[in-house]
Order: structure tokens, then sequence, then C-alpha cells
């Protein structure tokens, strides 16, 4: 490597070059891994520094004052710089700042972040610190210019050292796509191109891929050879035969202090809820049935139904399907979980021979087919050149991560926005395939059919709420045969069931329907699915095959007027159908306008419009549709020689017909033919303009029942809030299962000694006037009190902006840091940072709501804004409120105490924690439903106080505890 480049950092007071300062900036000039220099300086900035940059940097103004300003440093840093490329960890950001303040480097930039993204698949985050820890470097101190600067150049000649384990033909690839995408590192890629074929690397790897070119048709790449080559298949999972039952004196003794758990789990500690809940999971796998377990925050839930499950798998030889809501749970379960407990029965299964059978379980995790790459279609991509900056990116990441991957998983790459859209183009799809066809299934090759092996070989399948739905509707196509179920995070259920039952259709699906099936390209000639199968019957020289060819082009001259219509008509139905949700001005407290579609709207004269335009296009589709069954039967006719050879064009003719009668049959449902068992609406999205039409079903306890819970000898439903009150009566009612056992396990934690619950009860009620302002008032002296440690839960995202702008400054003068979801970055980081700086309060809504866990001090202080009551216009919670004859009490009500309780459960996370859990709606008090809020919480200690009172309840509260619980030992890791 001769080239000499330049590290580059710099910290700022903030993420906005037109208003933020740079405060400190430091640079290393190097080749290969020997530096030639160093410049560094910090820099005085007109304004103050914030807290939020201080806690992170460390840098005050007592630090800067005697430094020069950015004018006195600018020229010595362009003279360092010089022309040598850039290296920095996502420097964009650094350049816009150094051009806002009068320095603009036009030298080539080397992105680091967008380096590892490529040659680092699967990394959880890809903060600067994570690429140095995958690639084994040391970081010893972060957000301080020099530190971070030293950190990147062994990161940037890290990543360079990966790129030299590639092939020239891929190096060669990767360059070409990031130069159409106009990234700078692909001059690197062409670097260290040269440096492999000058030291004549590339010679046999070319060669070699000559001669695969000639030999195989379908490959134009020598690394792709591989996946041409068989691969076997694991055998599927046999029943034994055997059906003796789970031993529950035994499974008890496991459980115990003394037992294989503690020896293997950290920090194990014996607890009687885990046993409990532990037996009646193994007998309902035993005898069969349905089992709902409310199972307390600190149960353990997860261990107490995986010890019965694998055990009930290996002695009968039987798949146990386990599904949860969230990504998170499906980690923890496959990639910490299973893995102790296989520790746990080797570990017995050296006293106890039996057991060395149950050690060797087998587990996977499966998801929906659209997190699959697919070869074929990404094979046949390669034949054409990219054709966005987002594609030829995406086609980058593929490029590199390939060789690499055994799972073809998209969870492994890290792909924006515009990346995902293009991933579906690849990805599979749901009639996509059919693998007596498909060479890369034959060969045992395809990743989806591979993964759902793998899936009828285990005894434990991990999947999420939406595959196990999906499977339900497939008629049970898509998981392997199952009779046992176990449904973590079952509160999500019914959510994620509407949203499977339901559709949204958009302008794009159904234009792209008319473009996939016919276009014309740059160049006036047939594309689409039509025209490459007309170009590809007319080299087939059969004669059959040749006539209909004839007769298909005659097809297509005239289909093309219907294809040019249809996607007319579209765009006019989705015009005429944005224009008649700016009609109606819904506040819902959500980013999209949303527009139920009653038997009132429907009877507006502006919806004859929509109807008209929605027939216009249902008459174009079934034109079109007609072509495509025509094409279809004709193809049938012939013989297998008379074919053309692209199987993959029959595919996808087949694929479009069932997809457009689903449009146009989704199309004229909603806009002419509603079904009275169905809720439908209209959303407009503000910010891009996108409008949909959407369906939900009213009810979805019929088909989960029929459907899903019938099909299954056992099953067990669980989650930390059930229930309300202490009763599963309203669970039972929304899922459909009258019949099943029920067990309320209940926290080990002691919530009486642990937990203060106060409500202030002189504030306005939600929707009274004054009640933001005085929210904000309460906070601030609320939070100086228990200098911050505090998270603060928001039912929109409107009022938590209201609180941040009015409590930021006062707090972070008082040292007080105020972060908010969506401003200074996800939950995830918000999150970290809390947890790093304990003095901090952060501002969350939505997905804050449940699956954040911050066990420790860290997080002592929770405000609960807003009893989170849905918003009453939203049209699924609207239409199903109309089923109810008291739907607040009935539907309303249960709702809003279940989302209160996952709220709660943020406070408490392990034994030794404590805190003050703040209700700031009096209507907790004040209404007669708020005694059924308050009755559904742990029993801890209720304080109806006064919001001046409030501070120093809560701050002595917190220091009385603190005094108490110092002496008890660290809790461990929740098992």
């Amino acid at each position: 490597m001769s080239e000499i480049y330049v590290a580059l950092d710099l910290e700022a007071t903030g993420m906005d070059p037109e208003r933020d300062e740079i405060i400190e900036i430091a640079a290393i000039k190097f080749r290969d891994d020997r530096v030639l220099d160093r410049w560094e300086t910090l820099v005085r900035p007109r304004a103050t520094v914030p807290l939020s940059i201080t806690s992170l940097t460390g840098l005050t103004m007592r630090h800067l004052r005697q430094a020069p300003p950015f004018s006195a440093v600018a020229s010595r840093l362009r003279e360092f710089v010089r022309n040598h490329p850039i290296v920095g960890q996502s420097p964009e950001f650094d350049l816009q700042m150094l051009a806002a303040a009068g320095l603009a480097l036009q030298n080539p930039v080397y992105d680091t972040f967008q380096l590892a993204t490529i040659l680092l698949p699967d990394l959880p985050a890809y903060s600067l610190a994570s690429i140095a820890a995958r690639l084994g470097i040391s970081v010893n101190q972060q957000h301080r210019a020099m530190a971070d600067v030293e950190t990147t150049m062994a990161v940037f000649l890290g990543l360079r050292d990966l790129l030299l384990e590639y092939d020239p033909e891929t190096l060669r690839r990767l360059a070409d796509y990031a130069r159409t995408a106009g990234l700078p590192v692909a001059r690197l890629f062409d670097e260290v191109y040269r440096e492999l074929t000058g030291q004549g690397a590339g010679g046999l790897a070319d060669l070699l891929a000559e001669r695969l070119r000639a030999a195989l048709p379908g490959v134009s790449h020598a690394p792709e050879v591989v996946f041409l080559l068989q691969r076997d298949r694991p055998e599927r999972l046999e029943p034994t035969g055997r059906a003796r039952p789970i031993d529950l004196a035994r499974l008890r003794a496991w459980y115990g202090q003394d037992g294989p758990l503690a020896r293997s789990f950290p920090a194990y500690e014996a607890r009687s809820q885990q046993v409990q809940m532990a037996e009646a999971v193994a007998e309902t796998l035993n005898r069969g049935g349905q089992l709902l377990v409310e199972a307390g925050t600190g149960t353990g839930k997860s261990l107490a139904y995986l010890l019965p499950a694998v055990l009930h798998a290996v002695e009968r030889g039987e798949t146990v399907v386990i599904s949860t809501n969230t990504i998170a749970l499906q980690d923890q379960l496959f990639n910490k979980d299973l893995p102790l407990l296989r520790r746990a029965l080797e570990e017995a299964a050296r006293s106890d021979s039996e057991l060395a059978t149950a050690a060797a379980f087998r587990a996977t995790v499966l998801k929906g087919r659209n997190n699959y790459l697919c070869l074929r279609r990404w094979f046949l991509r390669q034949r054409e050149p990219a054709r966005s900056p987002a594609e030829a990116l995406l086609y980058a990441k593929i490029t590199a991560w390939l060789p690499q991957t055994n799972t073809g998983d998209r969870a492994e790459l890290h792909l924006s926005p515009d990346e995902q859209a293009v991933w579906a183009q690849l990805a599979e799809e749901e009639g996509a395939c059919v693998p007596g066809r498909c060479v890369f299934h034959r060969r045992n090759q395809c990743f989806l059919f591979r993964a759902r092996a793998e899936a009828e070989a285990a005894h434990i399948v991990i999947v999420n709420h939406a595959l196990l739905l999906s499977d339900m509707l497939a008629d049970n196509r898509v998981l392997p045969p199952y009779r046992h179920l176990i449904i973590d995070e079952a509160h999500n259920l019914e959510d994620e069931a509407t949203a499977q039952l339901g559709f949204r259709l958009t302008q794009e699906q159904v234009r792209d329907i008319f473009r996939r099936s016919l276009s014309l390209d740059s160049l006036g000639r047939f594309s689409g699915v039509l025209g490459e199968l007309w170009q590809a019957l007319a080299d087939v020289p059969a004669r059959r095959a040749r006539d209909l060819a004839q007769d298909l082009h005659a097809r297509i001259e005239g289909l093309l007027p219907t294809g040019e219509r249809g996607i007319q008509q579209v765009e006019r139905l989705f015009t005429q159908l944005g224009d008649f949700a700016q009609r109606y001005q819904v506040d819902q407290g959500s980013y999209e306008r949303q527009v139920r579609l009653t038997a009132a709207v429907r009877h507006d004269p502006a919806w004859d419009l929509v109807e008209e335009a929605a027939e216009n296009v249902a008459i174009e589709l079934r034109g079109l549709l007609g072509a495509l069954s025509w094409t279809l039967t004709r193809l049938g006719d012939l013989a297998g020689d008379e074919l053309p050879s692209q199987d993959d064009l029959v595919t996808e003719l087949d694929l479009l017909v069932r997809v457009g009668h689903e449009l146009h049959d989704r199309l004229v449902e909603t806009v002419a033919a509603p079904s009275p068992e169905r809720v439908y609406w209209l959303s407009l999205n503000p910010s891009t303009g996108q409008v949909a039409l959407n369906m939900a079903p009213l009810d979805v306890s019929g088909p989960l029942r029929e459907h899903l819970f019938s099909r299954c000898d056992s099953v067990v439903l669980t989650s930390a809030t059930l229930t309300i009150e202490g009763s599963f009566g309203y669970i039972r009612e929304r899922l459909g299962l009258p019949e099943a056992r029920e067990l309320l396990v209940p926290s080990p934690f002691d919530y009486a000694s642990s937990t203060l619950l106060c409500v202030a009860e002189d504030l306005p009620e939600p929707g009274e006037p004054g009640y933001q302002r005085q929210l904000n008032e309460v906070l601030v002296p609320l939070l100086r009190a228990t200098r911050g440690r505090a998270m603060v839960l928001f039912t929109s995202h409107s009022a938590l902006q209201s609180t941040y702008r009015a409590i930021k400054r006062p707090l972070e003068s008082a040292g007080i840091l105020v972060l908010g979801q969506r401003i200074d970055g996800s939950p995830r980081q918000l999150v970290e940072r809390l947890k790093s700086r304990p003095e901090t309060v952060v501002l969350g809504t939505n997905s804050v709501w449940e699956g954040v866990d911050i066990p420790g001090e860290a997080l002592s202080v929770l405000v609960i804004a807003k009893l989170p009551f849905s918003v009453p216009t939203d049209p699924v919670f609207a239409a199903r409120s109309e089923q109810f004859a008291d739907p607040f009490q009935e539907y309303a009500v249960p709702q809003a105490v279940l989302r209160l309780k996952q709220g709660f459960g943020r406070l408490i996370r392990s034994r030794t924690d404590y805190g003050v859990c703040v209700v700031l709606d009096r209507r907790i008090l004040s209404r007669r439903y708020g005694r059924t809020f308050l009755r559904s919480l742990p029993d801890c200690r209720l304080e109806v106080t006064t919001v001046a009172e409030l501070p120093s309840k809560a701050s002595e509260w917190l220091h009385r505890r603190q005094e108490t619980f110092l002496a008890t030992s660290p809790a461990g890791e929740e098992a």
C-alpha cells in the first residue's frame, strides 16, 4: 500500500452544521500502519457547550476559552490534509461542519462505516467501537477527536486487510458497484485489485472464471460455482414412538438451587414461581389442552417453558414451535437461553444418562420467506447493470456477504430503507418459485428451503407471530408439521393477527403489475414478462413454440395500450383517493391521516369519483389478466422440448396472474363491495404523499380458534401482561380461548418494599386547559430532585416534543441530560446513554413502553404522562368499539390497562432494583375506572400527593431505598 491517507475526526456542539460549532479537531497522516504525522487542536466556539456534548466528550468552556477560533486553525488543517484521501467514521458530518465553518475539502473520502456495512455483515451495530471490537482493536476512549482518529485509522487498516481475502473478480465487481453507487471507496477496491493482480493472485482465478463461464452458461463469476454443488439435507425429525410424560418431581429438582440449571446459569436463583409455571407447562404438554400463564417480571418464564418443551420434544420426536413478537426475545432464546440450557443438560447427563439424549436437542430459528435471498433472482439480476445508487450499494453488500453467509438472511446485512425496497426484488416471494425447476433447490442450496429443512429436523423451532400466522393462513405449508405450540409475548398476538389477516393496497403495488407484465425499454423493445417470454419462444426451433410466439406478439401489440391506460388509471385513482383524504381533517395522533370508510363516508358525493376511477382500473386489470391467463394456458399446451429454457419467466407469469387477481379483488372489495365483518380505511402519509387502502378484520378470535389453536394438541400462551384485576376474561375473549386453563404467577420481587407509586391529585386531567403546561412544570423539579435516572413515557410524539422543548434547558442547566426518542436517537441508543450516564432523562413513546430492560439505579424513576388509551378515531379501534354494549369499560379500559402494565414493568427488573413510578394523570384517582388500573398493578406502596410534594416524596423514597438495598448482593441475570 503506497497511498498516504489522513484519518480525520472532530467534535462539535451539536449535529446541525448551520447552527452548531466545531470544538475539537484531530488528524493522523499514515501509510500502511506507519504514522507519518499527527495534528490536533481545541477550537473556541462562540456559544457555550451543551450538557449533552459535555456528557459525551468531557469538554467544557473551561477547556475551550483559551483555544483558538476556527479561523485561526483552518489553514493549518488544509495544509495537513492536502489532497490525500480522507478516512473517517461517517465523515460526511465532519466535512459539512468544516464547510459551514469556511473550509470546503474536496478530497476523496473513505467512510469506515460504509465500508464496514459491506465487509462486516451481521454486526448488531456499526458504531466505531463496535467495528473495532469485531476487528480485535481495543478502544481506550471515545468521543475525543484524537482517540477516535487513532481508532479510525486502525479500523480502516483492518477493513483493508479484509479486502485482501477476496478474489480479484469479486473486487472488480465491488469497485463497479461502488462507482455506480457514487462511493469514493470504489478507488480503494481498485487499488486492492491492482495490488492482488500485480502479485499474480488474479491469474488462476481469472482462468477458472473463464472456464466456468464456458462450461456453465448460468455462472458468470467463479465463486458462484459453490452454489451449484450438491449439499446434504438434514434428516427430518421422526417420532420416537415413546410417549412417557415429563416427570414433574424430577422437573422440580432440576430448577432447585442445587440442580443442574443452577450450575450452568450465571447467578441463578431458585424461584418457586418459575417452578410453578414449569410444572403447568409440563402438565399441558403431557395431557394436552390450552394454558394461559401470566408470569410476573422476574419469574424467568422463558426457562420455565424451554426445559419442558425440550424434554417433551426429544422424548417423543415431535416439534415444539415457540413464537415471539420481538426479534430481541428470539435472539435471547436462541443465542443465550438455549445454549445455557444445553450446557445444563450436558452437565446433568454425567449423573443421569437418560438426559444425554435431551442434551442433543436440535433448535433453529425460522423466518418469513422475504427474509431470505433468492439465489435464482440474484444471479438473474447479475446479467443487468445496477439501475440506481441504492441498488448498486445493495449489490455490493450482497457480493461481499454471499461467500460468508450460511443463512442468506437479510438480518445479517445493514440495509437502508431504499436498499430494503431493492431487497424485495431479490428475496423469496410467495409463488415466485417452482422448486422442481430451480437448480438451487434441487441441490439444496436455496436458503429458504435449507432453513425449512433445518426446521423439519429440529425439536425446537423459534418463529415470530407474523410467520406463525402466515403459516396458519397458508394451511400449515410454511412451518414443519407441529402439534405443540408455545406463544410468548402473547399480549401482542391480537394486533399481529389483525395485521396478518388484513391488507394494505398502494399505488405502487397496482402499477407494478402492469409494468412487470409488459412495457417498452429505452430502445422501444418489448420488456416485462410477456416481452421476454415472446423473445424466448421465438428462439425455440419447435413449430408450435414459434406459432405461439407469433400469436403472443399480436396479443402484445394490442395489450400495450391497455398497460399504458392501466398505469394512467391507477395514478388517477390514487390522486382521487388523496384528494378524498384531504377532505377529512382527523387528528389521530399518528403520522398518517386515516379516514375510516364507513357507510356515511361512502355516501359523500366525492366517493362516486373514487368508485368510477377504481372501476376503470379494474377493467384494465381484467384485460391484462385475461392476456396473462391466455398465455399461461397456451404454454401448458406445449410439450417439454417446446418450452423456452427460462423457467423463471413461466414462474413469474404464474405469480403475476395470482397476484393480479388478488389485487383486483381487494380493490373491488375495498371501494365498492365492503364486507360487514371487516373495517376499511384510507390512509395518507403527509410527508411522502403515499396513499393506501387498508382492511382489517373486526374479530380475530374465530380464525385463531379454528385455524391455529384447534389444530394443536397443546397450546401455552404466556406474557407478563395478560390479566385485568387478576382476570384472564378479556384476553380469553379477544383470542378465542374459552376453555383454556389459567395460571397467574406473581412476580418474585417485593414491590411493597421496593416501589413507590405516586399519583399527583391536583393536576388538570388530560384534555383540560393547562394540562400540558403543568405537566412540563411538574417534571422539572421532580427530575431535578431525583437527579434524572428517569424515563418519561408518552402516548403521542407531539406531547413528547412539547415536553422536550420545555424541560431541556432548565434540566440541563442543572447538569441533567434530556434525550428524546426520534430527536436524539433510537430507543436503543437512548437506553445505552442512560445506562452509561444515569443523570439523564429519556422521553419515549410507543416502542419504549415495552421491551426496554434497564436494571439497576440508572432507571429509578418512571413517569407515566397519561393513561395509555387508544386514539378513539383509530379506524380499527373505533370499529371494534361498536361491537360492545359498553365499549369504554369492556374494550378501551382493558386495552389501556395491559399497556400500562407493560410500561410499569420497565421500572423493576431485578430483585435489588427499587424506584418510583409517577402517574401524572389523575383520572386514575378521580374516575371510577381508575381502580381497575391500580388493582391490576403489582402490590406496591401508593402515595396520593400534590404537585408541590412530589419531588420530595420521590427523592426521600429513593434515598431510603438506597440505604436499605446497599447491603444486598447484586441481582443476577434473569434465567
